[in-house]
């Protein structure tokens, strides 16, 4: 099983999305298949309770948007914007808000979030 491992905040490493060797995306046989959810990489795959979890496990935010997922809204916790930072994809959380530093492509994160 080839791993990758995307780089988080304060330097801990992401929840990764699982690649298998061949290009499959076969998942191992010993897993009950409630427990898998399919990454856009049809070669890919993660655990089904990293599904709209508000981070980019996928590395391709497939396991947060559709067409490949369909997750509720933003919780109250976090904050919807078109994010810059590759871990999150459509929501930050809201204690990024206000921090002098852009994560919003629209700089809503500082100017419009109401912080936390």
């Amino acid at each position: 099983m080839n791993k990758v491992f995307p780089q988080g905040e304060n330097g801990y490493t992401a929840a990764e999305p699982k690649a298998h060797p061949g290009g499959e995306g076969d998942v191992p046989q010993s897993l009950p298949h409630f427990l898998v959810a399919h990454c856009g990489d049809p070669a890919s795959w993660i655990y089904s309770d990293q599904k709209c979890d508000g981070t980019n496990n996928c590395g391709d935010c497939s396991d947060e948007l559709s067409p490949v997922t369909v997750c509720p809204p933003c919780g109250p916790g976090w904050w919807r914007c078109p994010s810059t930072f590759f871990k999150y994809c459509d929501c930050i959380p809201r204690h990024l808000c206000r921090d002098h530093v852009q994560h919003c492509s629209d700089w809503s994160d500082e100017y419009a979030c109401p912080g936390p």
